[in-house]
């Protein structure tokens, strides 16, 4: 004789239950990484573009080189930057660059999410009017 229910089965119906909220949460985890991957690289290329630009000897003619280094560094057409779009603002003693990334999100979830998504980010640096050779 047998004492209790019959609990056959039980775990493939849990795992039939909880397998797509954990497919789900996978996806979202992806898409917020390339997010946040996507935020960082512009953070850090902007906060690297006004360096470049403030310590250079003209940076209205050095604006088009490092436009050039941001094309190459964010790899632009990739998922996580397709287009760019950088904007300087160069002042008499102080510049400040904003750069902004379109993150193409459809690539890499499995949710439906839209299409992509702008990521930008922005670095102030003052002009070095110490720097050799000026």
């Amino acid at each position: 004789m047998r004492c209790g229910s019959d609990e056959r089965g039980s775990a493939s119906v849990e795992l039939a239950i909880l397998a797509p909220l954990v497919g789900l949460l996978l996806g979202s985890v992806v898409l917020v990484g390339r997010v946040q991957l996507a935020r960082a690289d512009v953070e850090g290329a902007a906060r690297s573009a006004a360096r470049d630009l403030s310590i250079s000897r003209d940076p209205y003619v050095a604006v088009e080189g490092v436009r050039s280094a941001l094309m190459e560094t964010l790899d632009v057409g990739s998922p996580t930057c397709r287009t760019l779009l950088f904007s300087p603002e160069i002042g008499s003693t102080q510049l400040s660059v904003t750069i902004t990334c379109s993150v193409d999100l459809q690539e890499a979830a499995i949710l439906p999410v839209p299409g992509s998504m702008s990521v930008s980010g922005s670095a102030s640096e003052v002009i070095d009017i110490y720097r050799e050779g000026r």
